[in-house]
């Protein structure tokens, strides 16, 4: 169920239907090589929790764009917000969420970008969200399996990589422009802090420098099956998720526990001042 689809009566019903669970995706706006849309991250993270969420029952909340993106501000298309401002806007975002009823709300992230800001917004969370509200963040779906051996001809990839491009042509077919799919060449690594790297040092120059066209891989040999069966793959383990939640008992308790220990200790601070 879409949030923005379906009725505020049908809402209240779904708040009980789907025991208070809410899906929130991630994605954001940026280039995407030169065959792919700006929303690839936000349209794929939407529709995979929305077929997710078809097999196990959950309310789907719009997609959120306004995260972490900097490296992609190089090129036309990207919407850059700062980071106290993206958390924000999604705190804001899951406070209104848990004002309607639901107090199970699951991250679903597509963006790579985000892979910072989502567990240090759950962590704030311990002592600024609704204390009757719990964040869940499954891992990503590029880090539980070997997204390259199981739907791959190319063997490496990052960003608008053959996986990514397969499904959005499994789901968004008519976005996708196959011709202009870049060289094999433009898509590997130019190594150019390879220095540091091998140091594991970090810069904020990273990505740019080793994918300065923002595309990391080869998609030539995209498909719509390989996509589909991505997609099969995802949303079966999305769903499991939400199956999981939704019978969770733990961490809510264990979230209410902690506010009462945490409002204890200040109780008991102002008392020895």
């Amino acid at each position: 169920m879409l949030w923005t689809r379906i009725t505020s009566g049908q809402l209240d019903e779904a708040r009980v239907s789907c025991a208070e669970t809410c899906l929130l995706p991630f994605g954001c706006l940026e280039r995407h090589s030169d065959h792919l849309p700006l929303g690839t991250d936000s349209m794929l993270a939407y529709r995979l929790a929305e077929l997710a969420a078809e097999s196990e029952p959950a309310v789907v909340f719009p997609p959120q764009h306004y995260m972490m993106v900097a490296s992609a501000a190089s090129h036309s298309g990207a919407v850059v917000f700062d980071a106290k401002l993206s958390m924000q806007i999604v705190e804001t975002v899951v406070s209104e969420i848990a004002r309607n009823g639901f107090h199970k709300i699951i991250f679903y992230n597509f963006h790579g970008g985000n892979r910072n800001i989502l567990p240090l917004l759950l962590q704030n969370h311990l002592t600024q969200g609704p204390a009757d509200t719990v964040l869940y963040l499954p891992r990503f779906d590029w880090e539980i399996e070997d997204v390259y051996k199981t739907y791959c001809s190319s063997d490496f990839g990052g960003h608008a990589d053959e996986w990514e491009t397969s499904l959005m042509l499994a789901l968004f077919p008519e976005t996708v422009s196959m011709q202009d799919v870049p060289t094999d060449d433009v898509g590997r690594s130019r190594k150019r802090l390879s220095v540091l790297h091998e140091k594991r040092i970090k810069t904020p120059v990273d990505f740019f420098a080793d994918f300065p066209t923002h595309y990391a891989g080869e998609s030539k040999s995209a498909s719509a099956e390989k996509g589909e069966q991505a997609v099969r793959a995802i949303t079966t383990r999305l769903a499991e998720v939400i199956r999981t939640v939704k019978q969770d008992r733990k961490a809510p308790e264990l979230l209410l526990e902690f506010r009462q220990g945490m409002k204890s200790a200040g109780e008991s601070s102002r008392r020895s001042g």
